[in-house]
């Protein structure tokens, strides 16, 4: 989304229009979601919104996102027959799910947010794990609140002082794709050595 339509769509309709954007985002804008959590904090400097309605709005955002992908996952778990569809996209979809989970347990849940795609897949994959709600959402949405208030109060910390706003995105986005290559070179580097310890 462009930069002053996003704002002009702020102004004309304030929160609502922040959550669904946000929402929306999530899931589709092709910027890291750090980006929309960091926008959201530099906008809560401005005179268009408040710092902690914002952060509320943001918020309930990451919450519907959850949910969403949950009540999918959990739509798949109630009515896929995966012995029959063995060879299925849900029934290897669920397979990964059950190894994350066999692997961390609940765990995944509360790191999740913090890392790009596993942010999407693990809510969809404990739905499909047939793990209550309540019990995703008391330890995904924990998880969620830290990411979102690191990158919030980054947005609010630097906010009075960006006078350009798509240099700040520009540049937000290079940066944060360089932490983003350097963690996946990282966790590679560290799966080849377990390999190479298992094959000795």
């Amino acid at each position: 989304m462009d930069t002053l339509i996003f704002i002009d769509f702020i102004k004309q309709y304030g929160y609502i229009a922040l959550f669904f954007t946000v929402a929306i985002g999530l899931f589709f804008f092709p910027v890291p979601n750090e980006v929309l959590l960091m926008s959201g904090g530099l906008l809560a400097t401005t005179k268009l919104l408040d710092p902690v309605p914002t952060f509320l709005v943001i918020f309930s955002s990451i919450i519907l996102h959850g949910t969403i992908l949950y009540v999918i996952g959990n739509a798949v778990y109630q009515h896929s027959n995966f012995d029959k569809k063995s060879q299925s996209i849900w029934h290897s979809r669920a397979e990964k799910g059950r190894e994350l989970l066999d692997q961390y347990g609940l765990k995944a849940a509360s790191f999740s947010y913090f890392f790009p795609f596993i942010r999407h897949a693990v809510p969809f994959s404990i739905g499909m794990s047939g793990i209550s709600y309540r019990l995703f959402a008391m330890i995904g949405f924990s998880s969620a609140f830290i990411w979102l208030s690191i990158y919030f109060f980054i947005g609010y910390y630097y906010g009075s002082s960006i006078k350009d706003w798509n240099s700040f995105i520009q540049n937000l986005i290079y940066t944060l794709f360089a932490l983003f290559t350097i963690v996946i070179v990282v966790q590679v580097i560290k799966r080849r050595k377990q390999q190479q310890r298992r094959m000795l």
